[in-house]
């Protein structure tokens, strides 16, 4: 193998450096998160997405309609004015008429059709009320998802860039050792090949800030490149409730399980309805004779109509109404079942995630830390190979970013158990 000359030696190693420095220059062309202002607060994107999220939005239009629909169902038909000319000429001259009726009708439907018709409509705006409900619920997960996402990748950032500081560091600290002949050039170019790692990691999390950012955004139905500012730290807080106490409450208060409720209530009043079909609704009308060439009159006419005659698409609506019910309570019993699943695994989620974040917090990563300092300490020394130091680095990084990665994952079950739920858990 060649010698290397002196001036060689220092022109490779200033080469190491420039490479060294473009790496690192070009890892700080991510977005930088201000430490200094303000953080991005949940509970105010929280309350921006309940005011604006186009979802909820339209979900609460759908209640409002629901709800206009009551009265307009528990009205009675529109009542019709008649002005009628009898016994006009062959001519037609309407003026020679014998005689001009003057009649008003109203329709009656058949006593406690129009209570059920009502009651039904309020069944429905009900059902109408807690599916709006459940899309807030909905949106409110989302938001927290996106939000602890949004944490997960803005700190990862914060590593890599720590990390790189490190490889810096290694690297200065190998080229000293190089340049008195204590390592191989080995060692320069493997921080180097560890920095161009990070480098390609950093522009991964870049893209993936930017598509959590236009996430959050499109929940909050702003554009997609506003910008957002650095999250909150993530800190943990023990889980305290009971999963028997949890399955009570989804039971009682989840939206979408009283939905299933309401509307089997509202196919059992329908089915009633159905039968009462059978039954005549009633037509009243009072007329006014003005006779041209005699004395003035007065007529009553009393109508029904005759249900009997048609009484196939009645049966049929019976039938209609039996099946809607059956699928109703068939519609209860999933939602009780998947309720009851999603709380299971989402509680034994958030159960593993606390095991595995007391792992981290009071075992791995100390000891990882402390494995790092004495690799570092060993190959400044000479005991140590600088493989043994970029393992220990990688080691450390792979290990922090599983810890927020879980540290993450907790906080986003707790937020999908509140949406099974159906409120939230205090901490």
């Amino acid at each position: 193998m060649l010698e290397l000359t002196p001036w060689a030696v220092s022109l490779r190693r200033l080469l190491a450096y420039f490479i060294a420095v473009i790496v690192i220059l070009g890892g700080m062309s991510l977005p930088v998160f201000s430490q200094t202002g303000n953080f991005l607060q949940l509970t105010e994107l929280l309350q921006e997405a309940l005011a604006n999220n186009p979802e909820l939005l339209s979900a609460r239009q759908r209640w409002e309609a629901a709800r206009e629909e009551i009265t307009q169902t528990g009205s009675l038909e529109d009542p019709q004015l008649t002005i009628t000319q009898w016994a006009i000429p062959s001519n037609f001259n309407i003026g020679n008429a014998d005689e001009t009726w003057y009649g008003i009708s109203q329709s009656f439907p058949f006593p406690g059709k129009r209570s059920l018709k009502g009651q039904i409509a309020v069944k429905a705006s009900e059902a109408a009320e807690q599916d709006y409900l459940a899309k807030a619920r909905e949106v409110m997960a989302r938001v927290k998802v996106a939000y602890d996402q949004l944490f997960l990748i803005q700190k990862s950032i914060e590593l890599h860039r720590e990390h790189q500081t490190l490889l810096e560091e290694f690297l200065r600290i190998a080229d000293e050792k190089y340049s008195i002949g204590q390592v191989a050039q080995q060692d320069l170019l493997k921080a180097q090949v560890e920095l161009s790692k990070l480098h390609n990691s950093l522009l991964v999390l870049e893209q993936e800030e930017v598509s959590a950012r236009a996430e959050t955004n499109s929940l909050l139905n702003r554009p997609s490149e506003t910008a957002l500012g650095r999250v909150e730290d993530l800190v943990y807080h023990a889980f305290s409730f009971r999963l028997e106490d949890l399955t009570k409450q989804a039971l009682e208060k989840r939206p979408e399980f009283r939905i299933a409720k309401l509307m089997i209530e509202k196919s059992e009043q329908a089915r009633v309805l159905a039968r009462k079909n059978y039954l005549p609704d009633f037509m009243v009308e009072v007329s006014y004779w003005d006779v041209h060439t005699g004395p003035n009159k007065w007529e009553a006419v009393g109508k029904i109509n005759l249900p009997w005659i048609f009484k196939s698409k009645y049966d049929a609506r019976i039938r209609q109404a039996v099946a809607e019910e059956a699928g109703a309570r068939a519609d209860q019993a999933v939602i009780h079942s998947q309720t009851l699943f999603e709380l299971t695994d989402l509680f034994t989620k958030v159960r593993t995630a606390e095991q595995l974040i007391g792992v981290y917090q009071n075992g791995v990563l100390p000891q990882a830390e402390q494995s790092l300092e004495a690799a570092r300490i060993g190959y400044q020394a000479g005991k140590v190979d600088f493989l043994n130091l970029i393992d220990s680095e990688r080691t450390l990084l792979d290990l922090q970013l599983e810890y927020f990665g879980t540290l993450v994952r907790f906080w986003q079950s707790v937020a999908q158990l509140e949406r099974t739920v159906g409120q939230e858990l205090k901490k």
